[in-house]
């Protein structure tokens, strides 16, 4: 485990990548940004708020050498190695003015055609930019009204809790040299600046525990493994043609007739839900209505898609409900900087979907969530991750010619608007621009509720707008 004192970062330094990193398919870049409004007398009284930002990330970026490093594969074992170019490597952190104010930017946050040209080229370049494993975006707004912080990684060294430790981190070593600077000329002892505690970044430690306890049947895989896909030849053909679909980028579905829209769902919307749904629950324990709105948003945007095609509906037809499921509590000590995230896949019927109530559904997904022990996790890591397994190949086989598969990423539990850089807590989160078609990001509005970053093909977001059960509980941003 790295400690505080070791910041020097060794060329060549080679990290290992446990069954959780070593995916067959291309990872995603996540990307949250974080909006700070501040005054112009407050950014007179400190003028070095950006050189302290990068001063602050650097030292962040030493306490966890393996985000500066890029992926390689050694032995036939896919690894990070942090090289000398690496280290040398300036793009890591990136400073722009901006001439919008923080005021002007927050007016139009939801709508991305409409921000301006240097903030949406800057977040683009972080996103396609798949050679560096971490990179931070500052824009500064005009006249001192604010500031965007911007932090963009690779699912491979992190998901959004493991970005959030860092966050925490980076914010704490920034609030304190931004005090040091105020109170007394930024003299400093570089203990004292330091975070307060050490955050493993070892993957294999994590993999390990979960690894020794017995491996349980994942139902889902269960199921896939078990289908038949001989009409695409064997498994070595369809895992060809699996491959060649993630290679081609066809899964992310044609993003020119893609809709990337903003919904908001509001803290007395997800109450209305946790009311009204819950006295049908059939005696069982009382949902969240946030579990509850999984329901509804699947049902209503598989109706739609259904509705879009114009086609018979086969009440048979499976329909998927991929949910990216946090599973650090699983076993202990999960509080380190790295991957831990399973998929719950929920599957059911179109018609099952379709005309049970919502409530049956939500739980149906919550016994899929609370199946995901320890053994399952390990399952479904080996399953995703090994090449020659026919999973993989048959999941893109059956979620492909199904079409209307529903994805869940949900950050809208952590505490981003927490976050204090010296500056003030944030006052808008933003979640990097997706263009994958049934993908849905969720993270914290202001008002205690939710925003989803959702993409869908053209005509889907106009059909769940105008019905009325969607309508009722979900509003449109843009």
């Amino acid at each position: 485990m790295m400690t505080v004192d070791e910041t020097t970062v060794k060329p060549g330094t080679v990290f290992e990548l446990c069954e959780m990193e070593n995916s067959m398919v291309p990872y995603p870049v996540l990307q949250y940004s974080l909006v700070y409004r501040t005054s112009e007398q407050e950014t007179q009284r400190n003028t070095d708020v950006v050189k302290i930002l990068k001063d602050s990330f650097n030292r962040l970026t030493q306490l966890y050498p393996i985000v500066l490093g890029h992926k390689e594969r050694i032995d036939n074992k896919n690894v990070i190695v942090v090289s000398r170019e690496d280290l040398l490597e300036q793009r890591v952190f990136v400073h722009e003015e901006s001439d919008i104010s923080s005021e002007d930017f927050e007016l139009v946050r939801c709508r991305r055609d409409l921000w301006p040209a240097d903030v949406d080229r800057l977040l683009k370049e972080r996103t396609a930019d798949t050679s560096s494993l971490i990179s931070a975006v500052v824009v500064c707004f005009k006249n001192g009204s604010g500031y965007l912080l911007s932090l963009s990684m690779s699912h491979i060294v992190a998901d959004v809790s493991g970005m959030l430790i860092l966050l925490e981190q980076w914010a704490s070593i920034a609030r304190k040299m931004i005090a040091a600077r105020i109170a007394d000329d930024g003299k400093y002892a570089e203990s004292e600046i330091m975070p307060d505690r050490a955050i493993d970044f070892g993957h294999a430690r994590f993999w390990e525990k979960l690894s020794a306890h017995p491996k349980d049947d994942h139902p889902h895989i269960t199921y896939v493994e078990r289908q038949d896909c001989s009409c695409d030849g064997d498994i070595g053909r369809l895992a060809k043609w699996a491959k060649e679909y993630y290679g081609s980028g066809a899964h992310n579905g044609d993003r020119t007739n893609l809709e990337l829209r903003v919904l908001h769902v509001s803290s007395q919307s997800i109450e209305k839900m946790r009311l009204g749904f819950n006295t049908d629950s059939g005696g069982k324990r009382p949902l969240h209505g946030i579990q509850i709105f999984y329901a509804l948003f699947w049902q209503r945007y598989v109706a739609k898609c259904l509705q879009l095609r114009n086609a018979d509906i086969d009440h048979s037809q499976p329909v998927f409900l991929n949910i990216i499921h946090n599973v650090r509590g699983l076993t202990p000590a999960p509080d380190y900087v790295g991957n831990a995230v399973s998929p719950v896949y929920v599957r059911t019927t179109v018609g099952e979907l379709l005309e049970n109530p919502v409530i049956e559904t939500a739980n149906l997904i919550k016994s899929h969530i609370n199946s995901i022990t320890p053994g399952a996790t390990v399952q479904c890591a080996e399953a995703v991750n090994n090449p020659s397994n026919p999973f993989v190949p048959k999941l893109m086989y059956l979620q492909r010619h199904q079409e209307s598969g529903l994805v869940i990423s949900n950050a809208s539990r952590f505490p981003f608007f927490d976050l204090d850089f010296g500056i003030g807590k944030a006052t808008g989160v933003h979640c990097g621009k997706l263009a994958v078609e049934g993908m849905s990001s969720w993270v914290p509005h202001s008002d205690g509720g939710v925003e989803l970053y959702f993409g869908a093909k053209d005509g889907i977001c106009t059909l769940l707008k105008d019905d009325p059960v969607f309508a009722e509980y979900v509003e449109f941003s843009n």
